[in-house]
């Protein structure tokens, strides 16, 4: 390999014009100055709601540890196929991973509120309130009927219905006062709730027997799930395995980058080999630390909620919202003239069709867990799209996403003329950036008020993923103005400035 690669042409093309210039040049300040606005603003919300903070701010840092995340897997793709068309585009993935380094110390006001966002850390079970006495405006029942029988909670001094949840009587809609029976009627919800997507209690008051006999099998078996989590779900653990990621994910971005900004002073072949050799046991650590930083940071908001899926779910959405940010700076950077010559309708060609296939993919795991989970009607498994199919507010959400997110690229962006057109190009990428940023706001807001119809944007929001964004844009833009834009030292250079498709 490193025979042929010494063989190969060196690049010809004078470096010098791959070089962040004109108005892009002060971009990164843009960006700071939003990052210090944002993080002004997240400060002083800080003080006025801790608790709206901590989940504005982990939707921000996971929005933005998305793209950096999904730019280093597109890295890694391209090393691990041997790429030689992606070399002109290849480079900006990487100044978005190495972006990966400002994300350090943005995690640490997530440490912060780490009380907050999982209790299961300080030893309490947290998410929805679980005895109708809580602030919560609902609750969701995790009990079925079949639970029921075999756990009856203690009888009362008179016995009786005391002992049987069952014998209570079916609320005035005819839903069973024990919600989470198997009535699937087209809704995961309806698992953990009745038809109307109304609280899992009957209509019986507190003072009834039967709902007090609910209200105690409902705890046990939520007493019983989180105890089989206590080992996962621990302060020290927790911190570790954080540690762990950032180790990994920093290892990755700095080599990557390094072998590339290295090879382009020395224009040493080695080094795509190394960078190469490198990549397989790269991925393993990459998907490892993916999956099990979703289930940690957004699965873990919901500690009785689980889904295997799940960290497949989010990287589906690293890698659309990462290529929609490819093509858009780099179709930027190609108008305003740094990388005109360098990428090509061909490039973006291609990076269309990547994006495209990967939304289908984000498409089929959502849907693939949806329903799997509706199928099974487990309630401890409906409960998280309970909270976003039932209430108004991510309703509303819920089918933005399905359109934003699938329906209307999809059809935009099917067509291989649409791929080639830029300017349309350019449309279904920034839907989908933005779609991205609506569907992180769907993973973790909807914790913030289990069960409420109350929920609203609030600019303490705004103000967060300013302070996070605004702080990795300019890390990012800073050091485009410090490295070439294209890898000048790559011996596929050539290969990916006359790329062709067929």
């Amino acid at each position: 390999m490193s025979a042929h690669l010494d063989s190969m042409a060196q690049p010809s093309a004078d470096p010098s014009r791959w070089v962040l210039s004109g108005p892009w040049a002060g971009a990164w300040k843009v960006f700071a100055l939003i990052g210090a606005l944002g993080a002004a603003g997240a400060a002083f919300g800080y003080t006025v709601d801790s608790r709206r903070f901590a989940y504005a701010w982990l939707f921000s840092f996971m929005t933005c540890l998305a793209v950096a995340l999904g730019c280093t897997f597109f890295v890694l793709i391209q090393r691990l196929t041997v790429a030689g068309w992606s070399v002109t585009v290849r480079r900006t993935a990487e100044f978005f991973s190495y972006g990966v380094l400002a994300l350090v110390p943005l995690f640490v006001p997530v440490l912060m509120c780490a009380g907050q966002l999982w209790p299961s850390l300080e030893g309490r079970v947290g998410g929805p309130d679980v005895s109708g006495h809580g602030e919560s405006h609902g609750s969701i029942s995790l009990v079925t009927p079949a639970y029921a029988q075999e756990h009856p909670p203690a009888t009362s001094q008179g016995g009786g219905t005391h002992g049987n949840a069952e014998a209570a009587p079916a609320s005035a809609h005819g839903s069973s006062p024990v919600e989470g029976a198997t009535n699937h009627a087209g809704d995961p919800g309806a698992a953990a709730g009745n038809a109307h997507g109304s609280p899992s209690l009957s209509s019986a008051g507190h003072g009834d027997a039967a709902t007090h006999a609910l209200h105690a099998s409902h705890e046990l078996i939520r007493s019983e799930t989180m105890a089989k989590k206590t080992g996962y779900l621990n302060r020290n653990f927790f911190y570790g395995r954080a540690a762990l990621y950032f180790a990994v994910w920093v290892l990755l971005a700095v080599r990557l980058f390094g072998y590339s900004v290295t090879q382009d002073t020395t224009k040493d072949p080695k080094l795509t080999v190394r960078a190469q050799g490198f990549a397989p046991g790269a991925m393993f650590l990459f998907a490892l630390t993916l999956t099990f930083a979703a289930f940690d940071w957004i699965m873990a908001l919901e500690p009785t909620w689980c889904s295997t899926i799940f960290g497949v779910y989010y990287f589906a959405g690293c890698v659309v919202s990462s290529l929609a940010v490819i093509i858009l700076v780099t179709m930027a950077l190609r108008t305003s003239g740094p990388l005109k010559g360098a990428v090509t309708p061909e490039h973006f060609h291609d990076l269309g069709k990547l994006m495209f296939g990967f939304m289908v993919f984000w498409a089929y795991i959502g849907f693939s867990q949806f329903m799997l989970i509706w199928y099974a009607a487990l309630p401890e498994e409906t409960s998280w799209y309970h909270n976003r199919w039932d209430y108004g507010p991510w309703a509303k959400v819920s089918v933005a996403l399905l359109f934003g997110h699938f329906i209307v690229p999809f059809f935009w962006l099917i067509s291989r003329n649409f791929k080639r057109n830029l300017s349309r190009l350019q449309l279904g990428a920034g839907l989908l950036l933005v779609m991205h940023v609506v569907d992180m706001y769907w993973f973790v807001m909807p914790n913030l008020a289990l069960g409420s119809n109350d929920f609203a944007f609030h600019w303490l929001d705004a103000a967060c993923f300013c302070a996070v964004g605004g702080v990795y844009g300019a890390f990012v833009f800073f050091r485009m103005t410090k490295n070439h834009l294209v890898p000048v030292g790559d011996p596929r250079l050539q290969r990916s400035l006359h790329f062709q498709n067929a």
